[in-house]
């Protein structure tokens, strides 16, 4: 009788096991579609597995692994067919500006989709240790490493300097509030002198109606003429503009503590002179 018990209840533990689904393989070919998300799975040691990057991830992989070369599967619109070519397992993408169609496009097409949020400076670390799980690495020690970078360029000024930051002289677009970038300078100490949320176009009355003590602008897509123009039109004579490296300060990335130790010495420097 006890041996007929335990044959039946080794037989519904077997029977349960096989009901029990397969776990998921790890991601082996990753596709990155922004490149903080490329930049994030660089730092998470996991560069090997990229094999298709967006078209402005270039900067990213040539700074870590100097010579190498990826297929680019396009910029803003994705392109579907170039992403199926290179045959990942995991496509990752920022929500932001996302494409409506493309998690339907690559369902249909059997690829998973990993969407992260980087609107604000505390996502970048949610975003890291998602990315860490998707891929079946320890993201903590990174994790860490961009806490700690923050907390270092910590600070409290006691006459905040109002600073804007301008991706886009003409027209004009700007960081907002309710941005990673506006939360990177009310971490430095300093104020955002735009007060929408977003990145939104910013009209040259706002601009002039309240100026920022310190504009700074990308040193890749902004040139410094198209900077000086702005400021003639606006017949501003006190704004100080300032180049910036546009991988820091415009990609939400783990590389968000070095922008803040940048803006930290401009700041000291410039705005804060005896």
């Amino acid at each position: 009788m006890a041996q007929t018990l335990l044959s039946v209840l080794l037989a519904l533990i077997a029977a349960c096991t096989a009901n029990e689904p397969a776990p998921k393989p790890t991601p082996r070919r990753i596709v990155t579609l922004a490149p903080n998300v490329t930049e994030m799975v660089l730092v998470l040691g996991a560069g090997d597995r990229i094999t298709g990057t967006d078209d402005f991830s270039t900067d990213a992989i040539a700074e870590a692994t100097p010579g190498r070369k990826l297929p680019h599967v396009g910029g803003i619109q994705p392109n579907l067919e170039k992403i199926v070519a290179v045959r990942p397992d995991l496509v990752i993408a920022n929500a932001a500006g996302l494409p409506p169609n493309l998690g339907r496009a690559l369902a249909a097409v059997h690829i998973p989709l990993l969407v992260v949020t980087n609107e604000r400076l505390a996502d970048i670390a949610r975003s890291m240790t998602a990315i860490g799980t998707a891929l079946g690495v320890d993201s903590a020690h990174a994790v860490a490493a961009l806490n700690a970078s923050l907390g270092r360029a910590r600070r409290t000024r006691t006459n905040a300097p109002r600073v804007m930051l301008a991706v886009w002289p003409d027209p004009l677009y700007v960081a907002g509030n309710n941005t990673f970038a506006g939360d990177l300078f009310a971490l430095c100490g300093a104020r955002n002198a735009v007060e929408v949320n977003g990145w939104p176009q910013y009209s040259l009355e706002s601009f002039v109606a309240s100026p920022p003590d310190l504009l700074l602008y990308p040193n890749h897509s902004v040139a410094p003429e198209q900077v000086r123009a702005l400021l003639e039109r606006a017949g501003t004579k006190n704004v100080e503009a300032v180049a910036v490296d546009e991988n820091l300060f415009t990609h939400p990335g783990p590389r968000v503590g070095k922008a803040a130790e940048m803006l930290n010495a401009i700041l000291d420097a410039r705005v804060e002179k005896p």
